[in-house]
């Protein structure tokens, strides 16, 4: 029931339904046309929202290790887990590429580095927890750390090489160059082919075949020119090499002393492979290896000002002269050692193999001997079964015969 005191107020309508009015919006939120710039600057992307569904269906965000409180303890407070530049990684059903199976190691080395030295930290806050454990906590986290200083010494991109790295990274440009090479030799044969075809003459049909026959009709002329282009892209090659090299005879003398009989191409990778050497970890090793040497020199010449021995003397000598003769393997040794160990894994698997061919092997020649067993089981049991039903044919027809006398 109403309560009184609001009845018969003036400017209420008791007859008429409730409406209720508000205040108009805004200037600034009455304007509802919306204004889309066109301008070929502006990426518009256009998205499915289907497509977005399927794609992170069945996908979820753990927040098990997350933490945003501001409470004080030994463990640092994690939130989630975010990674800087730009990983890409296969799809499901996709083949997996060299170079996003090397993104994944590093990514997957570092999060189980960080997993194992949580699980350190919380092992050393815990009282109850072994010696060992611990001590096993960080052997893992060694191992670890040394594994992930050799993937990361492997440096993907020296090794492949700008070109290669390049057509893993983005496939379809890679594909797309390959093209646009094609058909621009495609183009210039075409146009070869265009200018010599006042030059050439149309064979009588033959019988039909694979392809186009054609007459072509040589002319020395051509030859010759093709001959004196040669000849001046050689002549012309010599000149960059004289203007980078010099001419005079001094020069000449001594680029003869240090190529020893080699080709310049021969020498510049020579230089190449001992510019290699120059590397900051290259270089620190060798320091650290020659301070070594000048200390271990040092004792020598000591031992040496003490006292002369003719047999160490020639010892040592042996041993100079040696040195002397696997001086230039050492400079092939550091990418030896790369190559067996990128091999290391390739090996380990052609073993496993091997074992596994060869398991295979015994099991095959023992399932071959369980047959002839049988066969020869099946044999017997066939000659059995039939002196039975011989067996059987008698008693058969003695039991007709006695029948038939009783029915007499």
């Amino acid at each position: 029931m109403a309560d009184p005191k609001y009845a018969n107020l003036p400017g209420i309508a008791y007859d008429q339904p409730d409406v209720y009015e508000t205040d108009d919006l805004p200037e600034a939120d009455q304007n509802d046309d919306t204004y889309e710039e066109e301008n070929e600057c502006i990426e518009r992307l256009h998205l499915s929202a289907s497509e977005s569904y399927l794609k992170f269906k069945d996908k979820h965000l753990s927040g098990n290790a997350v933490d945003f409180s501001d409470r004080l303890k030994k463990v640092p407070n994690r939130g989630y887990d975010a990674r800087s530049g730009v990983w890409e990684l296969a799809g499901e059903g996709e083949k997996e590429t060299i170079l996003q199976k090397y993104q994944r190691l590093q990514c997957e080395m570092k999060e189980f580095l960080e997993e194992v030295a949580t699980l350190k930290e919380e092992a050393k806050g815990n009282k109850g927890s072994s010696s060992d454990q611990t001590a096993g906590y960080k052997a893992l986290a060694a191992n670890i750390e040394r594994a992930q200083k050799q993937l990361s010494e492997f440096r993907l991109e020296e090794t492949l090489g700008p070109e290669l790295l390049a057509s893993l990274k983005d496939p379809e440009t890679a594909q797309i160059k390959k093209l646009f090479a094609h058909f621009e030799t495609y183009k210039q044969k075409s146009t070869k082919s265009t200018d010599l075809n006042s030059k050439q003459k149309t064979a009588p049909a033959g019988p039909a075949g694979d392809g186009l026959l054609y007459q072509l009709r040589y002319r020395p002329e051509q030859s010759q020119l093709q001959q004196t282009s040669r000849v001046a892209e050689l002549e012309q090659r010599l000149n960059k090499l004289e203007s980078v090299l010099g001419t005079s005879n001094e020069n000449m003398a001594r680029l003869g002393s240090t190529l020893h009989n080699q080709s310049i191409t021969e020498a510049v990778e020579k230089l190449e492979s001992r510019f290699a050497l120059l590397e900051p970890t290259q270089i620190e090793t060798a320091e650290g290896r020659l301070t070594g040497l000048a200390s271990k020199m040092d004792v020598v010449a000591e031992k040496v000002n003490g006292q002369s021995d003719p047999e160490k003397d020639a010892k040592v000598t042996e041993l100079y002269e040696l040195v002397k003769k696997t001086e230039f393997i050492s400079s092939i040794l550091p990418q030896t050692i790369r190559r067996l160990t990128a091999l290391e894994s390739l090996h380990r698997e052609a073993s496993e193999f091997s074992s596994s061919l060869a398991k295979l092997e015994a099991f095959q020649l023992k399932i071959a001997t369980s047959l002839e067993g049988n066969e020869k089981l099946l044999q017997s049991v066939d000659k059995g079964f039939a002196e039975n039903v011989e067996t059987i044919q008698k008693n058969m027809n003695g039991l007709n015969e006695r029948i038939a006398a009783l029915k007499k």
